[in-house]
């Protein structure tokens, strides 16, 4: 049986980057499919704030990098 998968436009830095997943994937599988760390992001789905392990839906997917200092 062949798995699923779905294409996610991510945009990431102004820059806009088509991610395919296997459905069922959660959103931290796809962050880190872009080479980031999932504890250093925001993710937003259509907006929305979204949790990392939230199951990937078709939707404009935003992702911000935390900037923190001390």
């Amino acid at each position: 049986m062949q798995k699923s998968e779905l294409d996610v436009l991510v945009q990431f830095k102004e820059k806009t980057h088509r991610i395919t997943v296997d459905e069922g994937s959660n959103y931290e599988q796809l962050v880190r499919a872009l080479m980031l760390n999932p504890e250093e992001v925001l993710i937003f789905v259509d907006g929305i704030s979204t949790p990392s392990d939230e199951q990937v839906k078709p939707g404009k997917v935003r992702i911000v990098k935390i900037v923190s200092g001390g």
